[in-house]
């Protein structure tokens, strides 16, 4: 990044309040994707930068929506509880007792439909905001890695919401082409979102 964590939020701060950022002007007929790649170090940082920011003015102002991955994808399974004759957190915990981490990733997925452009992220994020015009942010990447990767819920969410800049807070590095989680596995490789 070169430029500490506090220096780079407050840069965000600044980008999410131009009239530019919030109506997707100016992009080049790209979608308003953002990914914001912090050092994992930094989390803690992160975490009470975000929480005092929703808490501003700020926020309020431009209609800052923030959505947690983790609790989505716990909202998936919970729903799937209600009409399971099993828990499913016990479920997935035996899958991965038997078969691996792998293999629960994969059941994960399938169950939030993380193929489709309709999946359980986009479902949850356009529910919750109510084809309101907002800044969205996502946090959470690390907390669902390997289980949800950020390439997957970033190659659905420009089917549902163009209308609404989508800034993701991704514990690792982005080059506008590659994703690295935590700075070593490679996530997957990405070209439609723009770096802060």
């Amino acid at each position: 990044m070169g430029e500490d964590e506090q220096a780079h939020f407050e840069k965000l701060i600044k980008k999410i309040q131009e009239p530019d950022f919030q109506h997707n002007q100016g992009l080049s007929n790209e979608v308003g994707y953002y990914i914001y790649p912090y050092n994992v170090a930094d989390t803690s940082k992160i975490r009470v930068n975000l929480d005092d920011l929703t808490k501003s003015e700020t926020a309020t102002k431009i209609n800052l929506k923030v959505f947690d991955l983790y609790d989505i994808m716990l909202d998936s399974i919970r729903r799937l509880k209600e009409i399971a004759d099993d828990d499913p957190f016990r479920i997935l915990a035996e899958i991965e007792k038997k078969n691996g981490i792998d293999q629960v990733a994969q059941q994960i997925n399938n169950l939030m439909r993380m193929d489709e452009n309709h999946n359980d992220v986009v479902r949850y994020v356009h529910d919750h905001t109510d084809d309101q015009h907002c800044v969205i942010f996502i946090t959470g990447v690390g907390k669902v890695y390997p289980l949800i990767r950020a390439h997957k819920v970033l190659n659905t969410m420009h089917q549902v919401l163009e209308k609404n800049p989508v800034v993701m807070f991704y514990p690792g590095k982005y080059n506008e082409q590659n994703l690295q989680i935590f700075g070593e596995a490679n996530d997957q490789n990405y070209y439609r979102a723009f770096s802060i």
